[in-house]
């Protein structure tokens, strides 16, 4: 007798792990994520923990945990995060980046809030500790052999597998850090709008953001050296795939290229299992108590590391670390096209000529090496950052969704500007 086909994952719960993320315009929220490293006064990365010396990885856990209380997370006996309910959640990058994720926020007002109450509390442990945090996007004068490597299962697992399939994936994992925006979307076809707009604007973006122009005691030749670290890390979880320039994308088509990824691991009972890249497709057949849930395919999502990816949410990656003056400039920027229906509009009008897999790679490569100087779809990249940032701030000043109640939601993107020496928009 056959064994009953229970549990088993099919194409169709996929699909409701985005449809059930589906959020009216009137309940959406914005959020961010953070990532800093920490040096010591020699600019050395610090240890995760030493005898009799608090300056470490843990040390600083420790005091942001004294500072803003939260549920500590452990992995074995090791301290590895902080579950805020009120403010949020840290957690340890493989070198012991810290990275805060903020809670939704449902205006740019609350989340300038929640970030400042952040950074008031690192600039709290740099005075307690001693250390300073870096402010910008890849480790500029340490080698990748003197980075400490943090006692977290999931990034032993994905130092082994990745080391074989790119060059720079241990700079990526120890030396790098990124600001993340989290957007949500009310149905397929928005889902699809935006991802699509993010998608081929992000050439855009990573010239707009871009801060790593040195490692190793050196000039790169790159703006954003960071972009070219991750195009040796692994080309098949990295960049964005064909499919998402290709006709008819959409929610089916993301879902059919993220099961034929590699998986790196699953979590079961005894911590997680490395898997060693089998596609995900491929264990969807399991049934009983072998059989892939919901919570594996979240997993999975998270082993995906391209520009823009989806949970219940659209998760924005361009960005390099910036200083802090400018963070807010990053959901500022995309909420301003993304939540306006009018902005998001003229965003797919802009990012149009770059809707195909080749052009867009190479506007990747030339705003990676050369910022706005560089050229993309025919145009300086200059003029389509004006442009883009001109838009943003139509759909900030007119109403878009989880602007805020501010005077001038687009003063935000001003510093971005004029960083640029473009003018506010």
């Amino acid at each position: 007798m056959s064994a009953p086909d229970v549990g088993r994952l099919t194409r169709g719960k996929l699909i409701r792990y985005f449809e059930e993320a589906f959020t009216p315009r009137d309940r959406w929220q914005v959020g961010i994520e953070v990532e800093k490293m920490a040096r010591d006064r020699t600019g050395a990365p610090l240890p995760y923990e030493r005898d009799s010396d608090a300056r470490t990885v843990r040390g600083l856990l420790e005091r942001y945990l004294q500072l803003r209380g939260g549920a500590p997370v452990f992995e074995g006996d090791h301290l590895i995060g902080i579950d805020g309910e009120s403010w949020g959640a840290i957690s340890l990058e493989p070198a012991g980046q810290f990275e805060w994720s903020s809670r939704p926020a449902r205006d740019l007002d609350r989340l300038d809030a929640d970030l400042g109450a952040h950074l008031a509390a690192l600039r709290t442990l740099s005075a307690d500790l001693d250390v300073n945090w870096l402010d910008v996007a890849v480790e500029p004068e340490r080698a990748v052999a003197d980075m400490p490597w943090m006692p977290k299962a999931r990034y032993g697992i994905m130092r082994s597998y990745l080391e074989p399939r790119g060059r720079l994936a241990h700079r990526m994992m120890t030396q790098t850090a990124s600001v993340q925006c989290a957007v949500d979307f009310a149905d397929a076809d928005d889902w699809r709008r935006k991802f699509k707009a993010v998608a081929t604007l992000t050439p855009v973006a990573v010239a707009l953001f871009a801060n790593s122009a040195r490692a190793d005691g050196r000039d790169t030749g790159w703006r954003s050296y960071r972009q070219a670290i991750w195009r040796e890390t692994d080309p098949e979880r990295c960049g964005l795939p064909p499919v998402v320039f290709g006709p008819g994308f959409g929610l089916d088509a993301w879902i059919e290229w993220a099961t034929q990824v590699p998986m790196m691991f699953l979590r079961r009972a005894r911590g997680l299992v490395p898997l060693g890249g089998v596609p995900f497709r491929e264990l969807m057949t399991r049934t009983g108590c072998d059989a892939l849930g919901t919570v594996d395919w979240e997993l999975h999502l998270s082993g995906i590391f391209t520009e823009v990816r989806s949970y219940g949410y659209l998760e924005i990656r361009s960005a390099d670390l910036l200083p802090d003056p400018l963070l807010a400039s990053v959901p500022a920027l995309w909420t301003g096209l993304l939540y306006s229906e009018s902005a998001l509009d003229d965003a797919l009008a802009l990012g149009a000529p770059l809707d195909d897999h080749a052009a867009w790679s190479a506007a990747m490569v030339e705003g990676a090496r050369l910022g706005l100087d560089a050229r993309a779809g025919g145009r300086p990249l200059r003029e389509l950052a004006r442009d883009l940032l001109a838009a943003a701030a139509r759909g900030l000043r007119g109403g878009a969704a989880c602007a805020g109640v501010s005077a001038d939601p687009a003063r935000r993107l001003a510093p971005l500007a004029l960083r640029h020496g473009l003018d506010p928009p």
